[in-house]
């Protein structure tokens, strides 16, 4: 491994060079730089912005700029205060009128005018863009800031953004309400930056000059030193030039070494031909290969050996050993071997005469060498340091040469690729976007609204809400019918009666002929979780449509604490069904004609007893329902709310099947989950559902089309009085009127 030794003068340089920087321009310090106070400060005392003019139009203020024909000019000392706020008007030319607060003071044009928060003048402005009209027609209001809070808050509509992670690119950008002013402002910001740059570039330029004077200075010194220091010892010695001397002697000592090399080369291989064929026995013949042999007469006593070694061999193959001709060719071989030792003493002699000479002359040369005097050491000592100091100042001088060439040609590391340009369009405030807000809040405040409404609402409002309650079925529908507590409107079927609501109620008749298809008795209990959701309106009504289907049909009125049947059929309530319990009267005294249909009959109620749950679990309410299952073929059960008393309950084991009456907008969802757990528990079987009151058309999307008579636009409705099961003697029906948002949120 090698290591690369830099040249100290050069590392040492090479980090003082004003053109050595290669390395990428931190864009983070650039930022900083741009957006740095200073900067921002330059531009705000260069272009004096911290003075703003506004023209007082009849509408509205309008800021002013370049078209502005007065100025505010302030002495050395500067603006004194952080912020103030003057209105100027010109009343003549070359007089104004300044105002500040309450404070009212005539001015003229040109002269220094001095307050408290500092001194300045007010000037004309020249120029193409300038408005003179201004001063015709209207005040001025001159907004002026101390510099600093200026620079603060231009400072926070300046951003400066790096592009991506992959160039050296700054994205400058700048709000401001004036176009022109916004792109002075750019471009002055990018002027100072410049000069900022050129002003660091200079300035190191500025030191690496009084570094590199200073040190070639220092080194020339020692330099002249150590040259006068030489020149001394020679003239004190008398020596004109003992390195070339030395030198020389040292040229010869080094060819003498050579040469003793060379020849105690010669004399080893010598040595070594010898020393080979002296050991060889009279029947071992061997080539002599692998030395080099200079002397040219050894030389061919050598390739005569080989020859003959080789023609030996040939023969020795051919002829065998004992032939003649082999025998005389190794006695040839014999004698050639012993030239080759004769002649090889001869050159060993002769190199060993050189070599001693070559010694001889080695020795002299050495000892002229030690014997040189003393000042040849002293002279090195002397200057020993001189070539490092002379290169630092060759070098030193080289790069003084460079950085005032780098001072002239200095540019900037920094292009503007893109000039200050003001976008086309405002950026704030943006039409579309004021247009797009406000179609997003015209769709989300309806919207969440609408959640809202959902959400906040605790009412059955369509199949969805009872579906995600309760696992029961549902078997029809009953449009709203208007009036339904009035007798007259109570009754909804008939037999020519082709009304929405009529078909709905023979819908729910076939479901229930369907659910019963194999059951004997035909009981069905209706009920609902409170009083207003048309238990008795739905019973009536069934009831009637049972009967248009050649069915014997009773209502009973099993409500015992608050009935209605009897009261909406103008029925009398004598006997009833309190009556045949408390054993006061028969039968007889309990069944009534409807008057509506022939065959459909009415179970009134009775007198309302004290004891209603005491009567309802006593043997005489199976014996009744025992004797009516003997008279008619359907029975219909209309009790008192389940969601209140345990009536509702207690009959519901004598029902082949159980409604529950759920009215649109008015049922609470926690009454259905309360039904379908009463269901789940086992405390009810066979039960159904009836979804009542519902307004298909107005608002939830029910509906059938076509003109005959199917459009289910019809309203029904009790009205939202007290039920009154507990003290309700003195309830009053009253209606209420729903406040808007209440209206809103539960509809």
């Amino acid at each position: 491994m090698q290591e690369d030794k830099e040249n100290p003068a050069q590392s040492l340089l090479s980090r003082i060079d004003p053109e050595n920087d290669k390395s990428r321009i931190n864009l983070f310090n650039e930022k900083v730089i741009l957006q740095s106070q200073d900067m921002i400060l330059k531009v705000v005392d260069s272009l004096d912005i911290n003075i703003r003019y506004w023209a007082i139009g009849r509408v509205k203020e309008t800021e002013l700029y370049k078209e502005c024909p007065i100025r505010i000019v302030f002495d050395e000392e500067g603006f004194q205060a952080n912020r103030r706020q003057i209105t100027i008007r010109q009343i003549v030319e070359g007089q104004f009128e300044l105002i500040e607060g309450e404070r009212s003071e005539r001015v003229l044009y040109g002269t220094w005018i001095k307050r408290d928060w500092g001194r300045f003048k007010i000037l004309y402005v020249e120029g193409p863009d300038v408005n003179r009209g201004f001063l015709e027609s209207t005040d001025f209001i001159v907004q002026i800031e101390h510099p600093d809070m200026a620079t603060g808050r231009i400072g926070g509509r300046f951003g400066v953004e790096l592009q991506d992670g992959r160039t050296s690119l700054l994205d400058l950008n700048y709000v401001d309400n004036i176009r022109e002013r916004g792109v002075d402002f750019m471009n002055t910001l990018i002027y100072f930056y410049q000069k900022n740059e050129l002003e660091n570039i200079n300035y190191a330029a500025e030191k690496t000059r009084e570094f590199i004077q200073d040190r070639t200075a220092s080194i020339g010194d020692n330099l002249k030193e150590l040259d006068s220091m030489t020149v001394g010892i020679q003239k004190s010695n008398d020596v004109v030039d003992v390195k070339a001397e030395t030198t020389d002697l040292m040229a010869q000592k080094t060819e003498s070494d050579r040469a003793i090399d060379d020849l105690a080369s010669k004399k080893q291989i010598i040595e070594t031909l010898k020393g080979n064929l002296e050991i060889q026995y009279n029947d071992d013949y061997q080539v002599i290969a692998g030395i080099d042999v200079t002397d040219q007469n050894l030389s061919g006593f050598v390739q005569e050996y080989n020859m003959a070694v080789r023609e030996r061999e040939s023969l020795a193959r051919n002829w065998g050993k004992a032939h003649p001709q082999l025998l005389d060719k190794e006695s040839e071989i014999a004698a050639i071997r012993k030239r080759i030792i004769d002649a090889a003493d001869k050159v060993l002699k002769n190199v060993n005469r050189e070599l001693a000479k070559v010694r001889e002359n080695e020795r002299e040369i050495s000892e002229r060498i030690r014997m040189a005097p003393e000042i040849e050491q002293e002279i090195k000592d002397v200057n020993r340091n001189y070539p490092v100091l002379q290169s630092i100042y060759l070098l030193l001088y080289q790069k003084l040469v460079e950085n005032e060439i780098s001072v002239y040609a200095a540019t900037n590391k920094s292009k503007v690729v893109v000039v200050p340009y003001a976008s086309g369009t405002p950026i704030s405030p943006v039409p579309n976007r004021i247009y797009m807000m406000m179609f997003l809040l015209g769709v989300l405040v309806p919207g969440s609204i609408i959640v809202l409404r959902e959400v906040m609402n605790n009412k059955v409002i369509n199949e969805n809400d009872i579906e995600s309650q309760t696992s029961i079925p549902l078997i029809g529908s009953i449009g709203r019918a208007d009036n339904a507590n009035t007798s007259g409107a109570t009754i909804v079927v008939g037999p020519h009666v082709r009304t929405g609501i009529a078909e709905q109620f023979r819908l729910i008749r076939a479901n229930l002929e369907f659910m019963s298809a194999n059951k004997s008795n035909r009981i069905y209990m209706v009920t609902s979780s409170t009083s207003g959701e048309g238990k008795s309106f739905i019973s009536i009504n069934m009831g009637i449509t049972m009967t248009l289907a050649k069915k014997r049909v009773i209502v009973m009125e099993f409500d015992l604490r608050k009935p209605k049947i009897a009261q909406y059929l103008g029925l009398p309530n004598d006997g009833g069904i309190s009556g045949y319990l408390a054993g006061m009267c028969g039968l007889e005294n309990v069944i009534k004609a409807s008057g509506i249909h022939e065959n459909l009959y009415i179970a009134n109620c009775g007198p309302i007893p004290p004891n209603p749950g005491e009567l309802l679990v006593s043997d005489k309410t199976r014996q009744l329902f025992e004797e009516l299952q003997e008279m008619f073929d359907v029975i219909i059960i209309d009790t008192a709310p389940i969601g209140m008393v345990s009536d509702a309950l207690i009959l519901s084991q004598y029902a082949s099947t159980n409604l529950f009456i759920i009215r649109q907008s008015y049922t609470v969802k926690d009454q259905v989950r309360m039904f379908d757990v009463l269901h789940k528990d086992g405390k009810i079987q066979n039960p159904a559902i009836i979804f009542n009151g519902v307004e298909f058309l107005r608002k939830y999307g029910y509906g059938y089309g076509g003109t005959s008579g199917y459009g289910y636009g019809y309203v029904y409705g009790y009205q939202a009085s007290g039920y009154g099961y507990y003290d309700d003697s003195s309830s009053k029906k009253r209606k209420k009127k729903k406040g808007l948002i209440k209206r809103f949120f539960t509809k």
